[in-house]
């Protein structure tokens, strides 16, 4: 069991308003290490979607399913993130992806309102909303290169249809526009280290990038395991094996496995 996680109270606000950060989540020495790896990854750029928002603007993303020995690994294995889920959900889960989201200086493009099940419920053919993603900030992220933005409590209004919007998928704009008469709109600006839990329901969007610093994060996404695919799609189930603490600081270049 890890020694890390959240507070009971964490856990409140979680449920009440589909969103909760937990500060200071992975050290600075954990969060150089992986910054250190993230920023001299070619692997990362040449594998990266260029998904372009309704403007024309790009943001790129590196996405993977199966979970290795390396570094990105330490992290979506860990047990801090794992079992926090496994408490929010309340049944045992997997490790459905894990995604490297890089916004360039000036020219990173915003994402869409949208919720994570509104599409994962047609392309992963996911029949619950049981399903949480944790977003741990590689750098700092704030308004100015484009955090994320949430509407506080809107996990509750249940999964709205998305619809095509650049290479993207957008919720509604009817609906989410009624929405934000009713959902405080939150800017989730993050120190390196902080970590984002947020309900696959959770409607939320970023940003164009105007400033001159990129905004890197990992976004780690969890289900339940009885809420798999019920028919076959992309989204493979791997064996998941959980790691302790102490993994990343441990971690070694000998140890690279291949990410598939």
């Amino acid at each position: 069991m890890s020694k890390i996680t959240l507070t009971d109270q964490q856990i409140a606000d979680f449920h009440r308003n589909g969103y909760v950060i937990a500060r200071g989540y992975y050290s600075e020495q954990e969060i150089a290490r992986l910054q250190e790896k993230a920023f001299n990854d070619d692997a990362l750029h040449d594998r990266a979607w260029h998904k372009k928002d309704s403007g024309g603007a790009v943001s790129k993303v590196c996405l993977w399913q199966e979970t290795g020995n390396d570094l990105y690994s330490m992290f979506s294995r860990s047990r801090r993130l794992s079992e926090v889920c496994e408490t929010l959900i309340g049944e045992p889960i997997y490790h459905t992806s894990t995604k490297i989201m890089m916004k360039e200086p000036f020219v990173g493009g915003a994402w869409e309102w949208h919720q994570d099940f509104g599409y994962w419920h047609r392309d992963n053919y996911m029949l619950y909303p049981k399903a949480i993603s944790c977003m741990v900030a590689i750098n700092r992220a704030t308004v100015e290169n484009g955090c994320l933005q949430v509407l506080k409590g809107s996990h509750h209004l249940g999964r709205l249809d998305h619809n095509k919007t650049g290479d993207q998928k957008g919720a509604a704009l009817d609906f989410v526009e009624e929405a934000k008469k009713y959902h405080e709109l939150v800017n989730v600006e993050l120190e390196p280290g902080d970590v984002l839990f947020f309900h696959c329901n959770l409607l939320h969007k970023s940003n164009q990038n105007r400033a001159a610093e990129p905004r890197w994060s990992m976004i780690c996404a969890y289900n339940a395991v009885s809420n798999q695919a019920f028919q076959e799609n992309e989204a493979k189930f791997y064996p998941f094996s959980p790691v302790g603490d102490d993994a990343i600081i441990n971690w070694q270049e000998t140890d690279e496995g291949k990410v598939s």
